[in-house]
């Protein structure tokens, strides 16, 4: 039977692709930004999460500490390469998020298995007219030579819809993206640029954390993640099978009191403690912890190992990204 030899976790943010002076100049949109939202899912404009904070948070928001957080997201990057590549896997599911680029109002399902044999990842049209700092952070998640396609395991994708309906999850499939000349989302485009450096064939697995109404709960994920442990464990083969969670930790404003317990569940393998977080902590981009905690109910026979946290400010007003990189092995 088919072993899960490894789990691997990462954000995605713009900011893991980006330089330390590039932090400070994304911020800049933070001020505008409509989806700030308190640990108590309150949503809040950036002048009154300025006046909340006060003049403490504008020193963790200066160049050099962008600088420090951006060297350190890359050598965490590079140490989850390694262990990737070290593995020797046959097959990796990626567990992604979807932020209306393929689940969109008229078909939202809170989970989706893609089965094609073949996933397409876009290409990036017009390169040179786009902004610098877009031209910058942009092939972190998408193909700068033209769309390419990347190897499904086919497979093993039907065999964790067949389980998942075996054990009362009705699951939504597809074989093929629906939006014509869009590819993959940037939750698997990242791990496919960033983190898997050879052609090891995937499995995506979308989550719906964004969007209401048709959000999974957090005890949710644990059972999904469950389910999906017992399907590689059951399925035929002597496969090495690996895990990515794309996505997280807190955004787009830093929790970092948030992100720190989170992490300490997972060393613990706590999951009653990621399921006692309100449901209202779990808007808008902090959402994707769910990931997060799909991929740690799956490896939960494995440990985790935090390889960093750098709670990535990017203005004085905390906004940002928790930028969470793990392991469990």
């Amino acid at each position: 039977m088919a072993e899960l030899v490894l789990g691997v976790a990462s954000s995605h943010s713009p900011m893991v692709t980006m330089d330390g002076e590039d932090w400070l100049e994304w911020g800049l949109r933070d001020h505008q930004h409509p989806m700030l939202y308190t640990r108590e899912g309150r949503n809040v404009s950036y002048e009154e999460q300025l006046a909340l904070v006060g003049v403490a948070m504008a020193a963790q928001a200066t160049l050099e500490k962008c600088h420090v957080g951006a060297g350190r997201v890359d050598v965490a990057v590079t140490r989850l390469q390694t262990a990737i590549t070290d593995a020797d896997l046959d097959v990796i599911i990626v567990i992604g998020d979807d932020q209306d680029e393929h689940l969109l109002a008229h078909n939202l399902p809170a989970f989706l298995v893609y089965w094609g044999d073949t996933i397409p990842n876009s290409g990036i049209e017009d390169f040179d007219e786009l902004p610098s700092l877009t031209q910058r952070f942009l092939p972190g998640w998408r193909e700068r030579d033209g769309e390419r396609s990347y190897d499904v395991d086919s497979q093993l994708a039907r065999h964790i819809i067949e389980q998942a309906f075996s054990n009362d999850f009705d699951v939504a499939s597809s074989n093929e993206l629906p939006q014509v000349d869009e590819g993959m989302g940037h939750a698997f485009g990242f791990p496919l640029r960033r983190l898997i450096m050879g052609d090891t064939k995937i499995v995506p697995v979308m989550v719906n954390t964004y969007n209401p109404p048709t959000q999974p709960r957090a005890s949710r994920c644990v059972a999904f993640g469950e389910m999906l442990r017992d399907a590689i464990a059951s399925f035929p083969g002597d496969a090495r099978v690996g895990v990515i969670a794309s996505g997280g930790l807190s955004h787009f404003l830093v929790l970092e009191d948030l992100d720190r317990e989170v992490i300490a569940a997972f060393e613990r393998q706590d999951f009653d403690a990621l399921t006692a977080i309100p449901e209202t902590t779990y808007v808008s981009g902090t959402s994707e912890i769910k990931n997060w905690i799909v991929a740690g109910s799956i490896c939960r026979d494995l440990s985790f190992e935090l390889v960093d946290y750098v709670p990535g400010y990017r203005t004085p007003a905390a906004t940002g990204t928790g930028l969470g990189f793990g392991l469990w092995h």
